[in-house]
């Protein structure tokens, strides 16, 4: 951030821990521009043991494309594509320079854009709406190619659109006017898409920021900072969180405030937001020394921008809108669009309702889930959630002496501490399904497990909180699965098959969710899995349930028996008898699918470009058995072997799904 009318360095934002200044001076010297063959195989060493190196690998491009982009990340090489340039040139564009009216002249600080209309900045340069109100963003204030400096196209900010800011982080986002005062459209300058998994930089990586120093033309520090990782020890006692901060070194002027942080396929790593001086140069809180030096910088981590917007998502309204544009930006159908979409198809307020609890005698000779429904395979239901049965997560039933709530040719498991279902395991017969007829859209609890396990209308009816969002009841099992009978009488197999669409109306098969895949993009999955059974026998056994994450967002304050944290992604595990003796598996996840580390082992971003729109649009994806085993805590040893999907190469372990021919079974 710099002043027009002072040009001091009194306005960039300063550590004010001495201890900080030692530590990272003494790793930046540790590192020399020019290094030794040693000091090359030092860096190497260091680079393999940061514990983000693989997946930073992952978001390497193809050596085809970037033929010594390895050999940068371990300090073997400085050699790039010639396209290097041009694509900086490209995301440079979208990097803008913020003039903030103050007294006595203006401010400027440096921003860039993210989303659909959508800016990112610091805190400290707008830290309200009514201050960005007065701001604009100047796009293109820079020399060209002559060294003619160009005019500076001016778009207007429009925080009642959207603004979310947290001082905590240094963040804030705002939305910008589509066209400049010229009439130049905003999307003419691109965006840096922001990508929410960290592993982006490793510890001694060269990064490159893009800024407008001191209120002047935009400018660029071409790989001239270094990724800088404190001793974590050192860092707790600072009460540094380094998952959510990045430090670099530099030994150049200062990145602007706002700058973006990139790595050599110019992704976005991190907001630059602080400088920090060498020792006994801190300065005075909010003024520099006279003639600083620095050392190194600091960053917001986009990783952890993510996990606090998520956080918030359904708490505080302006995140969710923020988290909607940063969605769309990576080609995703936004929530909040998908959630209209799905109230606006199923009504599902109006006409779903609760009724009291059926008496238990409905199930005493029912079985539920068979293990042994996939002949000649045999899968235990508790074997699988034994390992969370061991840490006391899984809810037991009233009479003390069992887990497994059983339902027509279905089971289900509840989460003692999340108190949704934690798996639920269906059998389902294709060649004796029997139609239950009309849907009945009566929800119930489950008498046999205690009220708290089971949210029921206070969690779902909009009517009965202040939250800004309502959730569908999801089925886990969805309410076909179970609607078959090996009866020959037609009224008796039609009898069972409504038993069991009725079984799937209990809240002890419902989670939240937002999204119209329940019936429509699993439903598909599951047809077309059928399909692919065994003619003769058309047997599947379906495992779903949500992935439960420790940084889940917060929902229903004001509720009765909240708050409650919301899983954003859903698993799938399906088991077919593909002929009879070779039962096969395949693993799918849908939902919040940017979230899960193996898409992007997949390699979904190539530089700057991530899946089509068509692609990505219905967040699902076809992974392995381990990578659900791995997000769950669950076994599926039983069926990990049958899995074809594991034995492909690991770049192509997760694909997204487009149509159901993209299944690989």
């Amino acid at each position: 951030m710099g002043s027009e009318t002072d040009d001091s360095l009194k306005d960039i934002v300063s550590t004010q821990s001495e201890a900080l200044s030692t530590a990272v001076e003494k790793v930046a010297k540790a590192d020399a521009v020019y290094v030794t063959p040693e000091g090359r195989s030092r860096r190497r060493a260091r680079a393999r043991a940061d514990k983000r190196f693989d997946l930073r690998l992952s978001l390497l491009e193809s050596p085809e494309s970037d033929p010594k982009g390895f050999e940068r990340i371990v300090g073997d090489s400085d050699l790039m594509s010639i396209n290097f340039l041009d694509r900086g040139k490209k995301a440079a564009a979208a990097v803008c320079r913020i003039k903030v009216p103050s007294d006595g002249g203006f401010w400027y600080g440096t921003g860039f854009l993210v989303g659909p209309r959508l800016l990112l900045t610091n805190h400290h340069v707008l830290g309200n709406a009514d201050e960005a109100s007065q701001c604009s963003a100047e796009f293109g204030y820079e020399h060209d190619v002559d060294g003619v400096l160009s005019e500076p196209v001016r778009f207007n900010l429009r925080p009642h659109e959207v603004f979310y800011t947290n001082a905590e982080l240094d963040v804030t986002f705002v939305a910008v006017t589509p066209l400049s005062d010229e009439g130049v459209p905003l999307h003419r300058y691109g965006r840096l898409p922001l990508i929410p998994v960290s592993g982006k930089a490793v510890d001694g990586e060269w990064v490159t920021i893009i800024q407008h120093p001191g209120s002047e033309p935009k400018q660029i520090a071409i790989r001239a900072s270094q990724i800088i990782t404190l001793d974590p020890k050192l860092a707790l006692q600072l009460r540094i969180d380094l998952d959510r901060f990045i430090h670099y070194s530099t030994d150049t002027e200062p990145g602007s405030s706002g700058a973006p942080v990139l790595n050599d396929q110019w992704q976005v790593l991190a907001l630059h937001h602080k400088a920090v001086p060498a020792p006994g140069r801190l300065g005075k809180p909010g003024k520099a020394a006279k003639q600083p030096i620095w050392v190194a910088n600091e960053g917001i981590r986009i990783s952890a921008i993510f996990k606090q917007l998520e956080f918030e998502r359904f708490t505080t309204p302006q995140a969710g809108l923020v988290l909607d544009r940063l969605d769309m930006s990576l080609g995703l159908t936004a929530m909040s669009q998908a959630a209209a979409m799905s109230q606006g198809a199923v009504g599902e307020a109006a006409f779903e309702a609760d009724r009291k609890p059926l008496d238990p005698v409905r199930w005493v000779n029912v079985a539920g889930y068979d293990p042994a429904f996939l002949a000649p395979l045999r899968i235990d239901l508790r074997r699988i959630y034994q390992p969370l049965l061991a840490q006391n997560k899984v809810a037991a039933l009233l009479d003390g002496s069992r887990h497994e709530l059983a339902y027509h040719h279905f089971s289900s498991v509840i989460h003692a501490g999340r108190k949704f279902p934690l798996i639920t395991a269906v059998n389902i017969d294709g060649n004796a399904l029997v139609h239950p007829g009309k849907r009945k859209d009566t929800w119930r609890r489950d008498a046999r497990i205690a009220d708290e396990f089971q949210p029921d209308g206070d969690f779902y009816e909009k009517a009965k909180g202040s939250d800004p969002v309502q959730f569908s009841r999801g089925h886990q099992v969805r309410l076909l699965d179970p609607c078959w009978s090996p009866l020959s009488n037609a009224a008796q197999a039609l009898a069972e098959s409504q038993l069991g669409s009725e079984d799937t109306f209990h809240y002890t098969n419902a989670a939240p969710q937002v999204q119209t895949y329940n019936d429509i993009d699993w439903g598909n999955l599951e047809d077309y899995l059928l399909d692919k059974a065994q003619t003769s026998k058309k047997r599947l056994t379906i495992f779903t349930g949500p992935i439960y994450r420790d940084d889940d967002p917060l929902y229903g304050r004001t509720r009765k028996g909240g708050p409650w944290q919301i899983p954003l992604s859903f698993w799938k595990v399906a088991v077919l008898q593909k002929s009879a003796t070779k039962p096969v598996a395949a693993a799918f996840i849908v939902g919040q699918t940017q979230y899960v580390q193996a898409l992007y082992e997949a390699k979904v971003f190539s530089g700057l470009k991530p899946y089509t729109v068509d692609e990505m649009r219905n967040r699902l994806i076809q992974t392995t058995v381990v990578s659900i085993e791995t997000e769950t805590g669950l076994d599926f040893s039983a069926v990990r072997s049958l899995d074809a999907h594991g034995s492909l190469e690991a770049t192509r372990q997760t694909r997204w799904i487009n149509d159901m021919s993209d299944v690989l079974i």
